[in-house]
């Protein structure tokens, strides 16, 4: 199969992480937004899984820490670290909308509020471009068995994959493979997500 790159370096890259403090309004009180990138700088001096990735930036070694033998994923099995983005921020918000809520539906949650950040920093170099029909195998909604075996084959030999999201209409997300191919990753504003028992809202 020929396989096409894409060169994304420059391009903004978005994120959306879950807040690790009780809620956005109690970091407000304590801290402006300009210094939560230093806060949890500090918080990763005694975090042995994120310091194992040297100098990377802060929120990138993150995602690869926790990746690392975490829940396998569309481009992930478990065995190697990853990051995802989306080049828009409403790709990034509701592909994890669309996951939360299937956690929260899962587990028959009572309503709860849920505080994240966003992220955004830059891309850096060429991905493989899926976002084309012969990729559907990939692309599968239901299921990682290909898109698994095609990112098992192409990590060690390419940077990452850009692919269209299945949560965003005309977004577009991307896997990085090496930690390099995210810079300068950083907060830039706190999102609020409101679960009812049954639908998670904005």
């Amino acid at each position: 199969m020929s396989l096409l790159s894409v060169d994304l370096s420059g391009a903004k890259a978005w994120r959306l992480i879950p807040t690790r403090v009780p809620s956005a309004d109690l970091l407000a009180r304590v801290a402006s937004p300009a210094d939560y990138d230093l806060l949890n700088a500090l918080d990763a001096q005694t975090n042995r899984r994120i310091q194992a990735f040297g100098h990377a930036n802060l929120y990138v070694a993150a995602a690869f820490a926790y990746s690392l033998g975490g829940t396998p994923s569309r481009f992930n099995d478990g065995t190697w670290g990853t990051i995802y983005v989306g080049l828009e921020p409403e790709t990034a918000l509701e592909e994890v909308r669309f996951w939360q809520a299937r956690y929260l539906k899962g587990d028959r949650a009572p309503s709860t509020r849920l505080d994240f950040r966003m992220l955004s920093g830059t891309l850096e170099g060429e991905f493989l471009d899926l976002r084309g029909a012969k990729f559907q195998a990939e692309l599968d909604p239901n299921s990682y068995g290909a898109s698994q075996a095609f990112a098992r084959s192409h990590r060690l030999t390419d940077r990452g994959l850009a692919y269209p999201s299945l949560r965003s209409a005309g977004g577009t997300c991307v896997v990085g493979f090496r930690p390099e191919t995210v810079r300068d990753l950083k907060h830039h504003h706190q999102v609020v997500m409101a679960w009812d028992g049954e639908n998670l809202a904005i």
